[in-house]
């Protein structure tokens, strides 16, 4: 049993023989690491800060920029996280950072220039649009439909 979504990712992408996500340092594992513990535990406070009155909105915005700057740093040196390839830290990092941009997109969009352009570019590829067809919600009236994912 897998119960951890990277761990999941790196057991497809090891049965899958032409895969080119994986990379043989840590550089990736490190950076997902990052965003799964320390960026994670404040993007949901700062999606959902009247949750948490302790501090502010901005407060939890702050914390996420700190991990959100380190980010932009490494998109001012490649066209992804680890290097000009997408990899697996970019497929994992991508929708959390989709999240936080949803908060405040304006805000995200004019401090951000490297990631917003970095998330655009993921959000527009064809892998990305791929995985996002809109079904219809299940309805018991309605005929089944017959969806063939192996397109």
């Amino acid at each position: 049993m897998i119960d951890e979504s990277l761990n999941i990712m790196i057991w497809a992408l090891n049965k899958k023989n032409d895969q080119t996500w994986l990379n043989t340092d840590n550089k990736e594992i490190d950076l997902i690491n990052l965003n799964d513990t320390e960026f994670k535990q404040w993007l949901d406070k700062y999606k959902y800060y009247d949750r948490y009155p302790e501090n502010s909105k901005e407060s939890y915005r702050d914390e996420c920029d700190s991990i959100l700057k380190k980010y932009e740093i490494k998109l001012i040196k490649s066209q992804y996280l680890i290097n000009n390839h997408l990899s697996i830290a970019d497929i994992a990092i991508f929708p959390f950072i989709r999240q936080f941009a949803n908060v405040d997109y304006k805000w995200f969009e004019n401090h951000y220039i490297h990631l917003n352009k970095w998330m655009k570019s993921i959000a527009s590829s064809s892998l990305f649009i791929s995985i996002m067809n809109k079904y219809n919600t299940w309805d018991e009236k309605r005929e089944p439909e017959i969806i063939n994912f192996n397109q």
